[in-house]
């Protein structure tokens, strides 16, 4: 029988089951193709693969004295079957090949619509991680992971093996492995490896790649040796096994060759299954009433109540639902309470006068419009001299240091001389130091674009930036020194200068716009409602108590509890307005993709991490900007990581005091106290791993404590201030918004 008459037999099998029918086939096939693949057996990197060589090499040997009684098999059955020409079709296709195979063939990728296999997991466990964007706040900046390697060529970690989904997903395509050697601790002795991407054009050795040029995309360290090899092994033939080789396609009109297992031994399902004659048996109510006996069991074993410690995870929905009303109605009564006793504090703004007021009275306007100024000397100075060559370098690290210096100095000689609203000096004073940050990136950046060059630079983003325009893809430094680029930069949500940005593959959607308009002026209006109903007149009364003389240790104590919950709100809008409506605003209009502006801070279980999850804009620019050129300078990162808390706490005192026309370091003290603070949080967590301890300390100090005592030091000093000369009058006080990072 020929190989065409065998095939046109089996075609047309029928009454057997399809794992039958590929098992005579297989006989067939080992009858006349020999005992099994001569090819060397695949590795373990794709264990379908490896499983389907295993099965074909069992099967020949056992059929050996069978090859005869193959043939006849398959020539006597020729009733048609359906199935098994949908079966034989998808082999046909291409799906399944023969172990010399490498990948499926250009004409199943082409033509056939059935789904890809799922990814396996061929290899995971838990590694330490580099975080290339965090800062080292007790100097380490390596994180454990739980790192998941699957057979289709992705790498994935998490924060834990429990995890419903992956923090971050790297393709091995045109990657390779490096062996960065090893370190050692006090403790133990770390083996380090990463991975990056290789350069199109590479040459087919990773080992020729030059070392600078290489940009590592995930950096791994183990204390075990042998557990470093392994996963270098694995990745080393993942990389090598989805590098793109060139594909043989199978001429048209012919037959894939298969694989085959053992055939399975499949229990016959009728024995198990059993359907109800009743067309009601799914009704609840239809139970069988006879069923229920008075001497039915109703205790059938033994387990524990719900709220004991052996009742496992339970559902405290309805709780939690509780916890809100009740919440939610006391806030309610505290605020029917204070309205009633000091009445409706808000006043509507007059708006013939707002119009009628010459714009000498509105110099924060005037000092924001006057920073565009700072903008366009940047860009002057980047694109006509620096990258003309017509000026040194150094010439023109002065003159951007000088320009982005007066984009502080001049608004706050505004702020200070000119205008007396706290709200509005503040406003100001918060723009001038996000240009100042973000002239300061632009000026790096493109330094470093100067000296790098635009090989490198279209490498580094290509490996690192994606879901990026097609025009911004490929671009590459001068090009990219234009007013439309600068002006993007600065209305973007980010404070750290790059090239390309990624950007929203959808456009401006108009009702997700007009959505966040209408929930910022929610917001606002609670803030503005909270402020001047709750926090003023708490405040108001202590400073009264203050020029009575008559305050005592109950008294502060007393503001200080006041103070805490309104205080806890106000934060949290202010946060919720600007880090999540406001800026998530700003995205949607400019199409800006990373929207990741903060992460889950509020799960915190020591300070150091609040501090690199609650403000990531800042947190970035502080890690490129200040603390990794820190390191650069041999400076240790203990101390670096003082810099830049010190660095912080100068900009919040910066922008607390100028409004209010006084100079105090309230803020300051509080932003170096939590030096420490990172130090015992962190014992904490190590002390009482799992536990809600450190989350609980990190709430007290923010909310109950450190907030309410700043809003009370800077309202006296205020109400000190205003009062002197004999000046009587309503004390404005701040709300507690800089006391948040920036």
């Amino acid at each position: 029988m020929s190989f065409e008459d065998a095939v046109s037999e089996v075609k047309n099998l029928t009454n057997v089951s399809n794992s039958d029918k590929l098992r005579i086939y297989g006989c067939y096939k080992v009858a006349t193709t020999g005992e099994g693949p001569s090819t060397a057996q695949p590795s373990s990197w794709d264990p379908v693969k490896r499983k389907k060589w295993d099965a074909w090499k069992e099967t020949a040997e056992r059929l050996k004295g069978d090859k005869e009684a193959a043939k006849p098999t398959i020539a006597s059955l020729t009733a048609a079957n359906a199935a098994l020409k949908a079966a034989l079709a998808k082999y046909e296709s291409g799906v399944l090949k023969h172990p010399s195979c490498t990948s499926f063939s250009k004409n199943y990728h082409k033509s056939s619509n059935t789904p890809a296999p799922h990814p396996v997991t061929v290899k995971s466990g838990y590694l330490n991680k580099w975080k290339d964007r965090a800062i080292g706040w007790t100097g380490s900046k390596w994180g454990v992971r739980y790192i998941t390697l699957t057979s289709d060529g992705t790498l994935k970690y998490s924060a834990s093996h429990s995890d419903n989904a992956p923090r971050a997903t790297l393709s091995l395509k045109r990657c390779a492995v490096k062996d960065d050697g090893h370190k050692s601790t006090k403790s133990s002795r770390f083996h380090v490896f990463s991975i990056y991407r290789r350069e199109k054009g590479a040459g087919s050795n990773p080992s020729d790649d030059v070392e600078d040029d290489i940009v590592p995309l995930m950096r791994f360290s183990t204390t075990s040796k042998a557990d470093k090899e392994s996963w270098m092994a694995y990745l080393t033939e993942g990389c090598a096994s989805f590098a793109p080789p060139p594909l043989e396609p199978i001429p048209k009109g012919t037959l894939s060759p298969i694989y085959f297992s053992n055939p399975s031994i499949s229990p016959n399902m009728s024995m198990y299954a059993k359907k109800s004659t009743d067309p009601k048996a799914a009704h609840t109510k239809q139970r069988n009433i006879a069923t229920y006996q008075p001497s039915r069991p109703m205790h059938r074993n033994a387990k524990p109540s719900f709220l004991s410690e052996g009742g496992g995870n339970q559902n405290y929905r309805g709780l939690l639902n509780l916890a809100a009303i009740i919440l939610i109605v006391s806030n309610f009564r505290l605020i029917y309470d204070t309205m009633k006793k000091h009445g409706f504090l808000i006043s509507i703004p007059n708006k013939d006068e707002f119009m009628s007021a010459p714009l000498k009275d509105f110099p924060a306007h005037t000092g924001t419009l006057l920073l565009n100024l700072h903008i366009l000397f940047a860009y002057f100075i980047e694109k006509h001299l620096l990258s003309a060559g017509r000026i040194p370098e150094t010439l023109g690290l002065v003159l951007h240091h000088l320009n982005a210096s007066l984009s502080l100095v001049i608004p706050t000689y505004i702020v200070w001389v000119f205008e007396p609203n706290p709200s509005a000096g503040g406003g100001l004073l918060m723009c001038s130091v996000i240009l100042w940050m973000k002239l300061i990136s632009y000026f790096h950046a493109n330094s470093d674009y100067r000296s790098s060059g635009p090989d490198k630079t279209t490498t580094l983003n290509a490996a690192l930036v994606t879901d990026v325009d097609e025009e911004d893809a490929l671009l590459q430094y001068p090009s990219n020194l234009t007013l439309q680029n600068i002006y993007y930069f600065w209305f973007a949500p980010t404070l750290t200068y790059q090239i390309a940005f990624p950007k929203a593959k959808h456009g401006v959607r108009p009702l997700y716009v007009a959505g966040l308009v209408v929930r910022m002026s929610i917001t606002a209006a609670l803030f503005v409602f909270l402020v001047k109903q709750t926090i003023n007149p708490t405040v108001e009364k202590l400073v009264g108590e203050i020029q009575r003389g008559n305050l005592n240790p109950v008294i502060a104590a007393e503001s200080l509890v006041k103070l805490a919950i309104p205080n806890t709100y106000v934060w949290l809008l202010v946060f919720y307005f600007y880090f999540h409506l406001f800026l998530n605003l700003l995205a949607e209009l400019l199409r800006f993709g990373d929207r990741v502006f903060y992460k889950d801070w509020w799960n915190c279980t020591e300070i150091g991490s609040y501090w690199r999850l609650w403000n990531l804009p800042v947190h970035f620019w502080l890690i490129r900007h200040l603390y990794m050129p820190s390191i650069r300078w041999k400076v240790p990162s203990v101390a670096a990581t003082g810099l830049v808390f010190l660095f912080s706490a100068v900009l919040h005192e910066f922008i607390i005091s100028v409004p209010f026309h006084m100079v105090r370091y309230w803020s300051f003290l509080g932003m170096m106290a939590q030096i420490p603070l990172v130090f015992v949080t962190k014992w904490l967590d190590k002390k009482f791993k799992g536990s809600s301890v450190g989350n609980v300390v990190f709430w007290l100090v923010f909310c109950v404590v450190g907030q309410p005592c700043a809003i009370l030091l800077y309202a006296i000093d205020h109400a000190q201030l205003t009062n002197k000369g004999g000046e009587q009058g309503e004390v404005e006080v701040d709300s507690g918004v800089g006391m948040g990072e920036l």
